[in-house]
């Protein structure tokens, strides 16, 4: 989930932070986020379709105690698949695929210990899941947003508008889109991990003078879920290359030049459709009530 590597390369700005710093803000949640974390405990029921409300328990936890901390929270939903993902959606789908059938089998031999770990990974968040939160928020008048497209879109426009003073989530693709306070690795405590943006350009040795658009290529060309990485090219090569050409058109020239990497032919092409995805998804405007582009 997000950008393979980048939260340990920006471990210099990471600060431990606890929520009763932001009393009396609203704070955005990736709903999904916490729905995976609540489905791993009860794993094996949603894959044999047994009975289970363990994972809303979880969300609603949640929810309690950022309101214990007096934080109105404002969670989003994922909605609509988006065509830039369709290949990675497919993917994952077939992996869960697998890891269930595999889950089952062991399951069945005998093996419960091994069969959690499979029953783990082939855990898929439906919409009825999603459905059955919703209903659980409603009833504790807890707002909520279901995005057109991706939640990492909407969280981005709740930013942007200044609508949230952070977003929790485990998905650094909320550094790519530029949201200014990001909590990851929040603790049934209210301990966190806090990242804000404008940090990343006080890292001098690694991002001295480099624009955000700099940043969001270099994590692109590094491998996200809307653009599959060059192979041989990860995140430590794609800073390598933008420290010193700066800018996408210049890196990918002297990549091809090279000769020593498998480059697709379209692959500028399927770039800039990433780019644009990040730059431009559309999201719902709660102030316009209205579909506008991020």
């Amino acid at each position: 989930m997000g950008i393979s590597g980048l939260l340990p390369l920006l471990k210099p700005i990471q600060k431990k932070t606890h929520l009763s710093s932001y009393e009396g803000q609203t704070i955005a949640v990736d709903a999904y986020v916490w729905l995976h974390k609540g489905a791993f405990a009860c794993a094996k029921e949603l894959c044999l379709n047994e009975p289970t409300k363990k994972y809303i328990t979880y969300c609603m936890n949640k929810v309690k105690m950022l309101r214990s901390f007096n934080i109105k929270p404002l969670l989003v939903f994922d909605g609509g698949l988006l065509p830039s993902k369709l290949t990675t959606e497919f993917e994952r789908a077939s992996s869960r695929s697998t890891n269930r059938i595999k889950a089952i089998e062991l399951y069945e031999r005998g093996k419960r210990k091994e069969a959690m770990d499979y029953f783990q990974k082939c855990v898929d968040i439906t919409p009825q899941m999603a459905f059955q939160l919703i209903k659980a928020l409603r009833e504790e008048n807890v707002e909520f947003i279901v995005a057109p497209y991706e939640a990492d879109a909407q969280l981005a426009y709740l930013d942007k508008i200044g609508r949230v003073s952070a977003i929790i989530t485990e998905d650094s693709d909320l550094l790519v889109y530029g949201c200014k306070c990001v909590i990851f690795k929040l603790d049934h405590q209210g301990n966190g991990i806090e990242v804000k943006i404008e940090d990343i350009s006080k890292m001098s040795s690694i991002f001295l003078d480099w624009s955000h658009s700099q940043f969001r290529q270099m994590c692109i060309l590094s491998g996200c879920d809307y653009l599959k990485s060059i192979p041989g090219v990860g995140l430590k090569t794609a800073h390598k290359y933008f420290q010193k050409y700066r800018c996408f058109e210049r890196v990918i020239r002297i990549l091809r030049l090279e000769n020593s990497l498998k480059i697709p032919a379209d692959y500028e092409q399927k770039f800039q459709r990433a780019e644009l995805t990040f730059r431009h998804q559309h999201v719902y405007c709660p102030e316009a009530m209205k579909l506008i582009p991020l």
